[in-house]
């Protein structure tokens, strides 16, 4: 297993240690990384050409966005692997956020010679004669040496998500039970398994994919908003205006089937200190489930919204001490004058739990890593290495 640094370190360095692919991958890789973006572009389009089977596992909207966030995810990855090649320890948080989205999306090992054959005709495409058979078996050899690092920790995580109470492996079958709306422009719908019944455990912070059962539709994956231990999983979806699967969820019947994976993800709490848990707009979700799973260990729940009226579970968060900020009363905050006016009194003594939009994660990381935050942890929506 490599569910620790140290655990991951160990077992690349003997997948990947004095491999002969190791040296190749280093004496090239300042020359592959300016080619990778143009690799990168030629392999989604080729690979959705050649093997259309796969094209359901990759979110439209992070395919086609400005700037593409898969495209970048892949064309960081595969820096960051060449970068790291002797020493991958640094990668381990965001290759354990992949391998939990592939469970959720239901990779298994027969994926990886798909992406494998595509990329590596896109690195012979791109660079042509560059690519000598010495450098192409070379590239090839570390291609195949993560995935297996992949599919072997994923079938771990796949076993730890079937063995817990209420577990299973792969897509199950849930009804929508109910639907309620707890904000403009946002639902939580609860779901029900259509065999079997008992509580469902998971770690509060993870999330569920979905797979609606209708052409178009590809996973989603949505923040767990109930606590641990239920007969039911709940989540909240914010509609989108060109979101195709936000709005049929808005629009879905109360008794539709669909496919849910088992409750994946690394987002969690630390065990040992209170909590601050702060978000903004439909980051909002994973911190219900901390409200949820924990209520005696929140000192702060912060959030920031358009106005009270999109402000999903503001009922729920005024039970515990709280503060609300709505930017079309008193404008964006800087990150610094949320630590030093809101957040300041806790920063020695709590760990702070963050989700929203990119930006504003970066900007507040920043301000409370500098105020001398004791532990920050944030969940990040979209592609890694993006």
């Amino acid at each position: 297993m490599f569910a620790t640094r140290a655990a991951w370190a160990k077992l690349s360095a003997a997948r990947l240690g004095g491999c002969p692919f190791a040296s190749i991958i280093k004496a090239t890789a300042g020359a592959v990384a300016p080619n990778v973006p143009a690799i990168v572009d030629d392999f989604y389009p080729r690979m959705f050409r050649q093997n259309p089977e796969v094209k359901p596992f990759f979110n439209p909207a992070n395919q086609f966005a400005d700037p593409p966030l898969q495209h970048r995810a892949l064309a960081n990855a595969v820096v960051a692997y060449a970068s790291n090649i002797d020493d991958l320890t640094p990668l381990h948080d965001a290759v354990e956020l992949i391998v939990h989205k592939h469970c959720g999306l239901t990779v298994l090992p027969e994926h990886y010679p798909v992406v494998h054959k595509n990329l590596m005709e896109s690195i012979g495409h791109v660079l042509g004669d560059v690519v000598t058979p010495e450098i192409g078996q070379g590239w090839s050899d570390a291609v195949l040496a993560l995935a297996e690092l992949l599919y072997k920790r994923e079938e771990e995580v796949y076993k730890a998500a079937e063995s817990r109470r209420g577990g299973w492996r792969g897509m199950k079958d849930f009804k929508v039970a109910r639907k309620r709306q707890v904000a403009e422009g946002s639902v939580e719908i609860t779901f029900e398994p259509v065999e079997g019944s008992g509580p469902i455990d998971f770690t509060p912070g993870q999330f569920l994919t979905l797979h609606m059962k209708q052409e178009g539709a590809t996973p989603r994956h949505y923040t767990v908003t109930n606590k641990p231990g239920e007969p039911y999983l709940q989540c909240c979806v914010k509609i989108l205006k060109d979101g195709f699967v936000s709005n049929a969820l808005h629009q879905v019947s109360e008794g539709t089937i669909v496919g849910l994976a088992p409750p994946f993800g690394k987002f969690a709490v630390q065990e040992a200190s209170p909590m601050v848990l702060v978000s903004a707009g439909i980051g909002v979700t994973p911190m219900k489930s901390f409200l949820e799973a924990s209520p005696e260990k929140v000192r702060l729940a912060m959030h920031i919204d358009r106005n009270r009226a999109t402000h999903p579970f503001k009922t729920e968060f005024s039970a515990v001490p709280s503060h609300f900020h709505y930017t079309e009363e008193s404008g964006r905050p800087a990150p610094k004058a949320l630590v030093d006016g809101v957040l300041k009194p806790h920063l020695a003594d709590c760990d702070f739990y963050l989700c929203g939009p990119p930006a504003w994660l970066d900007g507040l990381q920043a301000a409370l890593v500098e105020g001398g935050a004791k532990g920050v942890h944030a969940e990040r929506f979209g592609p890694a290495l993006s």
